[in-house]
């Protein structure tokens, strides 16, 4: 009876052991996987029904499947086998195998001055359904940094604020790409208690959900609505208002800049201390290969704006055969933030 006793113990504290064993090795696995995550460049698949080997070989090797276009993947080498360019990569955060190379890109800094910037909001959603296909747009098109629109104040007397509805695709796109993103914010403020509300605002969308590559400073849009703006009406002091908008974000640490329409900036607003995004649509259907003050637009004569303009927006309709999407599309100074 002790012996069997004996037996009984033995085996349950082997089992113990066992199991002991098993947790270890698991979180030993788990911790060296998440390693690779973290020192991972985080790629995407850029080609339809991309094949997903075992091995980085030409022929006889494992297919484990086929991997669909927008898949996000993660890229732990680069290396040429045969001819072949292969990236050993990651699948669902835990399967291990290659690709070609050809099939898999991720987010490269571009050498150009001058880059492709996206600014995009809830009325991009026909166009971008998931955040892996605005990272396909993005990789595809060599876009550099992207705006997102967190929200504003609205046109009507009361000048309710509301938040973009689409903002978190966006974000999470940048984030995984690790691609500079910042935020617009439409500006409608007529006083001081206004500007208070605002500086509120963005204070606390920046707290709730700047990101690690929220690294962009945030843009102020200020527009002519058409009559319809509860600010249309305040033009000769609009300057002045949106002056100490910026001021007061400034104490705050938050720094910005201006987006407004190129004959708005000339008009109104050039005398604003800021640095300025201007928009002006040439209609051409392709990325210009010369910038906004080379046009024959009347503000392009504009020299104190001209030493202030680091970003042209030339289109809201994509570009052409270039870029089909139909999208907002501007050129900036690639340093403009730094």
């Amino acid at each position: 009876m002790k012996k069997k006793k004996l037996i009984l113990i033995i085996v349950i504290i082997l089992i113990i052991l066992i199991v002991i064993g098993l947790l270890a090795l698991k979180i030993y696995m788990d911790k060296k996987n998440q390693e690779e995550i973290d020192l991972s460049i985080h790629g995407v698949v850029i080609a339809e029904d991309t094949p997903f080997y075992a091995k980085p070989e030409k022929e006889n090797v494992r297919q484990i499947r086929l991997l669909n276009k927008a898949e996000n993947v993660y890229i732990l080498d680069e290396f040429e086998k045969d001819g072949i360019d292969w990236y050993k990569i990651k699948v669902d955060q835990k399967i291990n195998g290659y690709v070609r190379a050809e099939n898999v890109d991720y987010y490269k800094e571009v050498k150009s001055k001058k880059v492709l910037v996206s600014d995009v909001s809830q009325f991009n959603a026909e166009e971008f359904e998931t955040a892996e296909e605005y990272e396909v747009f993005l990789l595809e098109n060599k876009i550099s940094y992207v705006y997102i629109r967190a929200g504003g104040r609205g046109y009507g007397k009361k000048g309710v604020f509301y938040e973009d509805t689409h903002y978190q695709l966006y974000i999470d796109a940048c984030e995984y790409l690790k691609i500079p993103y910042g935020f617009y914010f439409l500006d409608e403020a007529l006083n001081d208690e206004e500007i208070d509300e605002e500086v509120e605002f963005i204070q606390n969308f920046l707290e709730e959900h700047a990101g690690k590559y929220c690294i962009l400073p945030v843009a102020l849009d200020v527009e002519k609505h058409d009559g319809k703006g509860r600010a249309d009406d305040i033009w000769e002091e609009r300057a002045e208002l949106v002056q100490k908008l910026i001021d007061e974000l400034e104490k705050e640490d938050i720094k910005t800049i201006l987006y407004t329409n190129a004959q708005t900036a000339n008009l109104y607003l050039s005398s604003v201390d800021t640095k300025f995004w201007i928009a002006y649509y040439p209609e051409e259907g392709n990325i210009p290969e010369y910038w906004y003050f080379d046009t024959n637009q009347e503000g392009a004569q504009n020299k104190e704006l001209y030493k202030k303009t680091i970003g042209w927006q030339f289109s809201e309709t994509g570009a052409g055969d270039e870029i089909i999407q139909k999208v907002d599309l501007s050129l900036f100074k690639k340093d403009f933030h730094k």
